[in-house]
């Protein structure tokens, strides 16, 4: 059996912008699409309805021309402070988590912690942490 901890996904990075700055990033169409999804994959928000029990949806086209959708709905939104939604695979309902998402101005700058809950394996997290790794470095240079 799998320790709750080995699958429990943690990333920390500080953002050169306000936390309101870092926030909306997460909940305007736009602003989302021009970040989200690991480097090399084209990825459309098809669907964004930013309130608490709102839905999401991303569909993330590999260069190969695989279509990977991503869904989940909003359970948090505490603006500029807490945003959390489900995370999950279309088509494969074993395969949904939880994302919480922090953000902590500070001087200027945002310090945010992203923590995913509901993986199912050592290896998914390592998945989803290079991932988000990837989408938080576009989301640097996003916000300039």
């Amino acid at each position: 059996m799998i320790a709750d901890e080995e699958t429990i996904l943690l990333i920390k990075r500080t953002f050169k912008a306000r936390a309101e700055d870092v926030f909306d990033a997460w909940l305007t169409r736009e602003r989302w699409q021009a970040w989200i999804g690991p480097e090399g994959m084209d990825c459309k928000v098809t669907l964004l309805e930013p309130r608490v029990g709102g839905r999401y949806r991303v569909d993330m086209r590999g260069p190969d021309g695989s279509l990977i959708p991503v869904s989940g709905q909003f359970k948090v939104i505490d603006r500029p402070r807490t945003l959390s939604f489900t995370w999950g695979w279309d088509g494969d309902p074993t395969r949904q988590s939880l994302i919480t998402l922090q953000f902590i101005e500070v001087n200027g700058t945002t310090e945010f912690t992203l923590r995913q809950e509901g993986l199912q394996t050592v290896e998914n997290r390592r998945q989803h942490e290079h991932g988000w790794n990837g989408a938080l470095a576009k989301l640097e240079r996003y916000l300039g």
